[in-house]
């Protein structure tokens, strides 16, 4: 039996991580969606193979990115999920359990929990910190905003109230430090011309506090000092894509200043 639930990915190149998220959805979601930004290996042919709605859609960061994705969607009750997240047996049963009776229409949407799980259970990454997070919404009740460059890419409740569902999204983020260091240049770019856009400032004081601090919250806060060695070198990349985004919005304000003064 399909739920009348739309489910939307955004993808590029992911055609190690997608089969075992699509696996677990596909047979009970009413519809689901990936929305493409131009993959070059089997992302699109995977996708297409169990009956997903494949969409091409030029990158304009995951904000944008995700909000199309959602204005495609045939329901009103959507899913937001990643390439590399996998649901637990438990919430899958939840998410089923929720439709068999209308949902209070006073609810815009369940958060759920939100934890690492590496597919190498040999892979050193195996600490982090877990979190709740809004991932099946009504489109009525909430929304993401598509600001372009901006990975603020969580649906906004505008509507209505949240509440818990158990079970858990598994994260299975990193491949590897190379894959992970990649990801993050993109990001820190698209974060440097979203603060440009904007118009913020950035501070010489901001800039040499915001490595340290940062490398503090993801060591201690995040507990990468569990993972050994493999949990330092994470901290450390982690803490410089939040340096290089204020260090790249500052670069970018200067050259806009000498643009101006021309």
């Amino acid at each position: 039996m399909k739920l009348p639930l739309s489910i939307y990915y955004i993808t590029q190149n992911e055609e190690l991580r997608l089969p075992e998220s699509l696996a677990k959805v596909v047979e009970w979601a009413g519809e689901v969606i990936v929305v493409d930004s131009g993959s070059t290996d089997n992302t699109q042919a995977i996708a297409e193979a169990v009956g997903a709605r494949v969409v091409h859609n030029d990158w304009e960061g995951f904000a944008c990115q995700k909000a199309f994705a959602a204005s495609l969607c045939r329901y009103d009750w959507v899913l937001d999920l990643d390439a590399d997240e996998v649901l637990s047996d438990e919430l899958v049963e939840n998410i089923k359990a929720l439709f068999e009776m209308p949902i209070p229409a006073d609810i815009a949407g369940f958060r759920m929990r939100w934890v690492l799980s590496q597919p190498n259970p040999k892979h050193p990454f195996r600490h982090d910190k877990t979190k709740k997070i809004l991932r099946l919404y009504d489109r009525r009740k909430a929304k993401i905003a598509p600001e372009k460059n901006s990975n603020n890419d969580r649906p906004q409740v505008h509507e209505g109230k949240v509440l818990d569902l158990k079970g858990d999204v598994l994260h299975r983020t990193l491949i590897s430090l190379e894959q992970m260091e990649r990801k993050y240049c993109q990001l820190s770019s698209e974060q440097a011309r979203f603060i440009l856009a904007s118009g913020r400032k950035i501070s010489g004081g901001r800039l040499f506090a915001e490595f340290p601090l940062k490398f503090l919250k993801y060591y201690l806060v995040h507990r990468q000092i569990l993972n050994g060695w493999f949990g330092l070198s994470v901290a450390i990349t982690a803490a410089n894509r939040n340096f290089m985004r204020l260090a790249k919005a500052k670069e970018l304000q200067m050259l806009a200043e000498i643009e101006e003064a021309k």
